[in-house]
C-alpha cells in the first residue's frame, strides 16, 4: 500500500544481485529507517519499504529485526552469506510458513499453497488438531499438517548451511520497568504513544477508512483517526436483528458525534453461507466465527477504501476480556478458602452435576474445579474448550489416545503462563498475547480482510503500545466498571461516557442462537458424516451429546460445535 508503483515491485533483489526479498505487510517506521540509510551513503531507488527493508536485513541479518515497527512475514535470501532468514512481525498479525523437504526450505505465507506446491507430509498431526479443538484455533509452531511448520509470532528462523534455527528476537514475558507516574501521567503518555501508532498507520498512497464497532477501542481509535486525517474518515460497522449483539446504533453515534462518514451492514444468518470461503482461505480448522462478520465487513468497505484501521489489541493488552475478571476473582475465593473445603466443594459440585440438568451446577462444578488447581493450570483449564472430561466423552481412537498422553493445550498456556513475570493479570494477558492474539486473531483479521484485498491496520497492537500497556500496575486497568479503564478514561476526552459505557460485543456473532436453529440441521447430521467418520476422531454419541445439552440449555456448547462443525467443513474441502 506504499509505493504502488513498479519500484515496489517483489521478488526484489539489490543492485549486487545478491540478496533478494519477498515480503508480506508493511514496514511503518519505513521514512525513518530510510533517512538512516541515506546518512549512511546508502541511498534507496523506489519510495517503497520493501527497499528499506531489504537494504536494513542485508546490512544486519537478524539484528534489522530490532528497528522494525509493522506487521511482516518475510524471507531474504543473502547469497554473500548463503544464509536464508525468514521472519514474522512481533504480535504476529502476518502469518508465514515452512517446510524442509530434500534439503530445500519452502515457506508461504498461505497454508494452502504451501500444501500444494511443496512434497510435505500432509498426514493430521493429532496434536495440532486436539489444540485446534481445544483453542479453536492452532498455535505455532504446529500446523494441522504433520510436515509444515507455523513461525512464531517475533521469530525468525535461520538456515545456512543445511540446518535452521528458530529464535525469538523480542519477548515481553519480562516485566521491564513497571510504570512509576501517576495514573494521569499514564493517560497523557498513553494518548501520546497512540496518536504516534496512529500516524505511522496512515502513512498510504490509497484511501483509509475504520471498522468502528461502537466500543472503547475503536471508538478511540476513530477519534484519534480523524484529529490527524486530512481527509474525511470513513467508518464501517456490522449490525444485527438479535438486539442482544447489534451495536450498530452505538457506531451510528459515535461515528456522527466525531463526524465520520458511516456505512452500516446489515447481517444475517447468511453470513454462514461463507464459512466455506473461509476455511478456505484458512487453509486449515479455524473456529473463531467473528472472522465471518469481518469478512464480510471487509467486503462492503473495500469498494471505499484500501486501508482500514481498527482497535484490535485493547482487550489482551489492556485487560477487556470478561475472563479476566473471573480468573481474579476464583483467585480471592480461592485465597479465602481453605484447600480442604475447596477440594471437598469441587467433589460434590462434580456429584451433582452429574445427576443435574441444571446449567448454574455445571458452571459451579467447573468454577470449584478451578480454584483446586494452581494459577497457571487454572487459566489454561479457564481458557481451553475441552477439558479431560470432555475428552473422555468425545475423543476417540489415536486422539484420546494421544490426549491421555499429552495434555497440549493445557501445557502451552500453563506454560506460557508461568514464564511470564508480574502479576497474576500481567501473567494472563500475556498469555493471551502469545497465543490467542498471534495465531487467532492475528491471522483472522489479515486472512478475511486480505482475501478482498483490503489491509487492517491497529495502532493498539504497536509494539510502543504494548510493551507500554504491559508495564502498567493492575488498577490503572481494572475497576469497578470492568477492564480497560485507562482507555475508557482516555476516551472520555474525546466522546461523553454515554456514548461507549456499554457491556462489550465486537464484532460478535448471535451464534449460540444460529446452532439451535439456522444450524441446527448441519449440526445434527455431524454425528453421521462421512468425513468426520474416515477421520475416526470423534465419537458419534459424544457428538450427539454436546448437542443435546446445547438445545436444552444443560450446557453452552457454542465454540465446542462450531469448531467440529469448521472441522467437517475443512475435511469435506480436503
Amino acid at each position: 500500500m506504499i509505493d504502488t508503483s513498479d519500484g515496489g515491485r517483489q521478488p526484489m533483489v539489490d543492485e549486487t544481485l545478491r540478496v533478494g526479498i519477498v515480503f508480506n505487510g508493511e514496514i511503518y517506521n519505513y521514512l525513518e529507517l530510510r533517512e538512516d540509510l541515506a546518512s549512511q551513503g546508502v541511498h534507496c531507488k523506489s519510495k517503497s519499504d520493501t527497499e528499506v527493508l531489504m537494504q536494513i536485513m542485508s546490512r544486519k541479518e537478524e539484528n534489522g529485526l530490532d528497528c522494525l515497527r509493522g506487521m511482516f512475514a518475510f524471507a531474504l535470501w543473502n547469497d554473500l552469506t548463503g544464509t536464508a532468514i525468514l521472519a514474522r512481525d512481533r504480535i504476529g498479525k502476518k502469518p508465514l510458513f515452512y517446510t524442509i523437504s530434500n534439503d530445500c526450505m519452502y515457506f508461504c505465507s498461505s497454508l494452502d499453497a504451501l500444501r500444494r506446491e511443496a512434497p510435505v507430509d500432509t498426514g493430521i498431526n493429532l496434536e495440532a488438531l486436539d489444540l485446534y479443538l481445544s483453542l479453536g484455533y492452532i498455535p505455532a509452531p504446529f500446523t494441522i499438517y504433520k510436515g509444515i511448520s507455523r513461525l512464531p509470532a517475533a521469530s525468525f528462523a535461520k538456515a545456512h548451511g543445511g540446518a535452521v534455527q528458530v529464535h525469538r528476537y523480542w519477548d515481553l514475558a519480562k516485566s521491564g520497568e513497571p510504570y512509576q507516574g501517576t495514573y494521569e501521567d499514564a493517560k497523557d503518555e498513553l494518548e501520546e504513544r497512540l496518536e504516534q501508532a496512529v500516524a505511522i498507520r496512515l502513512r498510504s498512497d490509497v484511501p483509509i477508512g475504520v471498522f468502528l464497532s461502537g466500543g472503547v477501542d475503536s471508538s478511540l481509535i476513530t477519534a484519534l483517526c480523524i484529529r490527524q486525517s486530512k481527509s474525511k474518515i470513513q467508518t464501517f460497522c456490522v449490525g444485527f436483528k438479535r438486539s442482544a449483539f447489534d451495536e450498530s446504533a452505538s457506531a451510528i453515534s459515535v461515528a456522527r458525534h466525531l463526524g465520520a462518514s458511516h456505512h452500516t451492514l446489515e447481517a444475517h444468518a447468511s453470513l454462514l453461507d461463507i464459512m466455506p470461503e473461509m476455511s478456505s482461505h484458512f487453509g486449515e480448522p479455524y473456529a473463531d466465527a467473528s472472522a465471518l462478520a469481518l469478512s464480510a465487513i471487509a467486503r462492503m468497505a473495500r469498494p471505499h477504501i484500501t486501508v482500514a484501521l481498527g482497535g484490535d489489541g485493547g482487550d489482551e493488552g489492556f485487560a477487556g476480556y470478561e475472563w479476566y475478571a473471573n480468573a481474579s476473582r476464583l483467585t480471592q475465593l480461592s485465597s479465602k478458602m481453605p484447600q480442604v473445603a475447596t477440594s471437598t466443594g469441587a467433589r460434590m459440585a462434580r456429584l451433582a452435576s452429574n445427576w443435574s440438568s441444571n446449567r448454574r451446577i455445571g458452571q459451579a462444578s467447573r468454577a470449584l474445579a478451578v480454584l483446586e488447581l494452581p494459577p497457571a493450570n487454572g487459566f489454561a483449564a479457564l481458557r481451553s474448550f475441552v477439558s479431560e472430561a470432555d475428552a473422555d466423552f468425545l475423543y476417540a481412537g489415536d486422539l484420546l489416545e494421544h490426549r491421555r498422553m499429552h495434555t497440549a493445550a493445557a501445557q502451552l498456556l500453563s506454560g506460557c503462563y508461568s514464564r511470564a513475570e508480574g502479576s497474576a493479570l500481567r501473567k494472563m494477558r500475556f498469555t493471551d498475547i502469545e497465543t490467542y492474539l498471534a495465531d487467532d486473531l492475528g491471522p483472522k483479521i489479515d486472512v478475511a480482510t486480505m482475501a478482498h484485498g483490503l489491509e487492517a491496520r491497529a495502532p493498539l497492537l504497536d509494539q510502543d503500545v504494548m510493551k507500554f500497556a504491559l508495564s502498567l500496575p493492575d488498577h490503572f486497568l481494572m475497576d469497578g466498571f470492568g477492564g480497560k479503564r485507562i482507555l475508557r478514561d482516555l476516551l472520555a476526552r474525546h466522546l461523553p461516557p454515554e456514548l461507549f459505557m456499554r457491556p462489550k460485543r465486537g464484532f460478535s456473532l448471535p451464534l449460540a442462537h444460529w446452532l439451535t436453529t439456522t444450524l441446527a440441521p448441519k449440526i445434527a447430521a455431524l454425528e453421521t458424516s462421512p468425513a468426520l467418520l474416515d477421520l475416526g476422531v470423534l465419537k458419534p454419541l459424544g457428538v450427539r451429546r454436546l448437542f443435546r445439552e446445547h438445545q436444552s440449555g444443560v450446557r453452552d456448547h457454542t465454540q465446542r460445535l462450531f469448531s467440529i462443525l469448521q472441522l467437517d467443513t475443512w475435511l469435506s474441502l480436503h
